[in-house]
């Protein structure tokens, strides 16, 4: 999350200074800012690829689990066993905490 939040100050900042710099004469500010800007389209493009990628990832496991579960039912009953005892143990560990 850090390398995200990072890339988006730098696209942030430099999309900042592009607004400082306004709509200069010079034929130098111009051509570095029509690089910079499409820097900052390509970068917020690999952005949008990467978030669909995790997307489609997270929903492909997603659907994996579902069919697992339901082709194995017993697997998803130990399954939320499990997690209900932890939970009730969590609970009661957290209650036993506080009267300490």
């Amino acid at each position: 999350m850090d390398k995200f939040k990072a890339m988006s100050d730098l696209v942030a900042d430099a999309e900042e200074l592009l607004v400082k710099l306004g709509n200069s004469a010079s034929p130098e500010v111009k051509a570095l800012r029509d690089k910079v800007e499409q820097s900052i389209d390509d970068m917020k493009s690999q952005v949008r690829s990467k978030v669909r990628i995790g997307a489609d990832a997270a929903q492909e496991l997603g659907a994996n689990i579902v069919e697992y579960a339901q082709e194995n039912p017993w697997v998803a009953a130990a399954a939320a066993t499990t997690v209900a005892v932890a939970f009730i143990f969590l609970a009661m560990h957290q209650r036993e905490r506080r009267w300490r």
